[in-house]
């Protein structure tokens, strides 16, 4: 399994001098597994995928598995730019949650109305086929792929997707339950308590992963002024890998706030408390344009 990433920041895209090291563009994740090409959510990090897989495959058909995390504007701002999605010769299938309230496919559509885009989503010549969350597992060609709701704002996805004898995660956008439950929800102890319990389901979803690609937005000090907006600190993804006894963690999803002096201290801190551990995690910031093989 071989895994690419093509889009490592949060929020917004981010280029720029202070970004270069680890990218500016926004989530997009590529795996093939076989001869199939997975990829997981549609930030900006999709534009250059698309250039990429167009030198590729020239007039060939080409199928992509496209897994959205979520809806929200960073994971599928760059799908109206994804050139594949234009041709005839290509076919997509579209993956996530429905939205609250409305089908996927209309929210898909709804950000490439005329009063936000130029280009209508049925002005793309390849075969769309969208398919919505149902709970179970299912497979695309060698891959067996199952999918979890996280803690986010909206209906937001995690996915392990195990390919052969390997198996990784792709789980972005997600804040530790025991924090929120006890500080939004005002409930203390009982609060933390049941949000362990929660985050022990997630733990198992990650449990001994070759790779977890985790999200790790907020710095440790940053963290407490932003309890309940949907994502981790660094010692709170780490913790989460150690707990779940994963080989491997790519953590992602950058601040945008965050230049590349501090996302490379923060993998200090997360590479000095596994240390600490005594554990085995090999641990990294993701860049763009990095591949790495499971």
């Amino acid at each position: 399994m071989q895994v690419t990433f093509w889009g490592t920041r949060g929020s917004i895209a981010t280029p720029g001098p202070a970004t270069i090291a680890y990218g500016g563009n926004t989530s997009c994740v590529e795996v093939r597994c076989g001869t199939d090409i997975l990829v997981f959510d549609a930030g900006t990090g999709i534009r250059p995928l698309g250039l990429s897989l167009m030198k590729e495959f020239m007039d060939r058909p080409l199928t992509i598995h496209l897994f959205l995390s979520h809806t929200h504007w960073d994971h599928i701002q760059g799908f109206p730019f994804f050139v594949p999605a234009y041709l005839p010769t290509t076919t997509v299938h579209l993956y996530g949650s429905t939205g609250r309230g409305r089908p996927l496919e209309k929210v898909i559509r709804g950000q490439m109305d005329t009063d936000y885009f130029p280009v209508a989503l049925g002005d793309m010549q390849s075969a769309l086929h969208v398919h919505e969350f149902k709970g179970k597992p299912f497979q695309i060609g060698e891959a067996t792929l199952t999918a979890k709701f996280l803690n986010h704002p909206g209906m937001t996805l995690g996915y392990r997707i195990t390919c052969g004898k390997k198996s990784m995660v792709y789980a972005t956008d997600n804040e530790p339950y025991q924090q929120t439950l006890a500080h939004l929800g005002q409930r203390a102890e009982a609060g933390r308590d049941f949000g362990r319990r929660l985050d022990a389901e997630f733990m198992s979803f990650i449990a001994a992963a070759d790779l977890y690609i985790g999200e790790a937005q907020y710095t440790d000090d940053e963290y407490p002024a932003r309890i309940g907006w949907g994502h981790s600190s660094i010692t709170a993804t780490v913790e989460a890998a150690l707990a779940a006894n994963v080989r491997t963690l790519a953590f992602s999803h950058h601040d945008p706030l965050h230049d590349d002096a501090t996302v490379a201290a923060m993998a200090e801190t997360a590479q000095r408390l596994i240390a600490e551990r005594g554990s085995s995690l090999h641990c990294f910031a993701a860049h763009e344009g990095q591949t790495v093989e499971v």
